[in-house]
């Protein structure tokens, strides 16, 4: 099944309290990962795209406000995931996903911060798209 945010979310919420940095950085990472695994069109680059993410977040993770790196590392996880396209011309999602305005007030219990984390992931995602190279160049928006 293509992208789900509420997939996204489970996995999100099922991460809980992380002993390090980049245990927190890896279960993320592998959250994503596991979301864009179906995406389509199909990408052969989800694991890269994954270990760049966790690398990253690791960094984001490690700064007192995260969501400027966070940005980054999921601009990278996208070109990245566009990249492993067979046949297609990626267009990356474009803008931010929106961590800073998430991270800005308390969003309530923890399946709610899950569930919003991941419905902001999931809408950005999905701006992504893929343009068929042979004719009849059929663009198609990630999903």
């Amino acid at each position: 099944m293509p992208l789900v945010a509420a997939d996204l979310a489970a996995d999100l919420l099922a991460i809980g309290p992380q002993p390090t940095i980049a245990s927190a950085a890896a279960a993320w990472a592998s959250a994503v990962g596991s979301y864009a695994a179906d995406i389509a069109p199909t990408s052969a680059t989800i694991a890269a795209a994954t270990a760049a993410l966790q690398t990253a977040l690791a960094s984001a993770f490690a700064q007192p406000a995260a969501a400027t790196a966070m940005e980054a590392a999921f601009a990278t996880f996208g070109a990245s995931v566009g990249g492993g396209m067979a046949g297609f011309t990626p267009t990356p999602p474009a803008g931010p996903v929106g961590f800073a305005t998430l991270f800005t007030s308390p969003i309530g219990d923890a399946s709610s911060a899950a569930l919003a984390v991941a419905t902001a992931i999931d809408t950005w995602l999905k701006t992504g798209t893929a343009t068929l190279i042979a004719p009849p160049n059929t663009v198609s928006t990630w999903a």
